[in-house]
């Protein structure tokens, strides 16, 4: 008796459609997938963001220190004012905290590449320099440094630049701000639902929107 093969039935597989991950309309495309264009940027961007930590990274290792210390260093060395600057001005241009620059400032005194000596102007605060160890220390990575900056940025225009500076520049406040409500959501999950939408308010509030 002949018996004929059945057929696997094929799984049904659901198509699934999400919601648009941006509802801004000057961030959206138009057709079928509007925020396709914002999705990538963000993938590139943390992609970039990524390969410039690398990069800082290199340069800290060629320097002796960390990041966030290369950082620091970097700032003083290009202070002006006789290459000398306060620990407020210098977590005003990293977006951190006083306390976060002077804890690693203390590092970097102590390995003799920063020094500390008394504000004429204010009693109560520091002005930072480097040391000679500190300066000769970052004169001797400038090769390095030049090489990378313009390897990474070499493809820009003088318009593209100022466009990405200043665009880049506007972000800085207003992602801090949310990933202080993010953090403030996630330190009170399931205590408290209400932070939510209060939260959102306020970003809302703090963007002008």
């Amino acid at each position: 008796m002949n018996r004929r093969a059945a057929k696997p039935e094929q799984d049904a597989q659901p198509k699934i459609v999400l919601n648009p991950s941006v509802s801004l309309p000057a961030l959206l495309d138009k057709g079928a997938v509007p925020d396709r264009t914002f999705r990538q940027f963000l993938y590139d961007m943390s992609v970039v963001g990524a390969h410039l930590e690398s990069a800082r990274q290199y340069l800290a290792e060629r320097l002796g220190v960390t990041a966030p210390q290369y950082n620091i260093m970097m700032i003083i060395a290009r202070s002006g004012n006789d290459a000398a600057i306060r620990v407020s001005d210098v977590a005003d241009r990293l977006s951190v905290t006083g306390a976060f620059v002077t804890n690693e400032v203390k590092k970097l005194v102590k390995a003799n590449l920063v020094v500390k000596r008394a504000n004429p102007d204010d009693g109560r605060a520091v002005l930072l320099s480097l040391s000679e160890t500190g300066l000769e220390r970052v004169k001797a990575i400038e090769p390095d440094l030049l090489m990378v900056n313009d390897r990474l940025f070499g493809t820009l225009s003088r318009d593209n630049f100022q466009q990405l500076a200043a665009t880049v520049g506007s972000l800085v406040g207003v992602f801090g701000q949310t990933v202080a409500v993010l953090k403030a959501l996630s330190a009170t999950s399931g205590h408290d639902e209400r932070l939510a939408p209060a939260a959102a308010k306020e970003t809302r509030i703090k963007k002008g929107g």
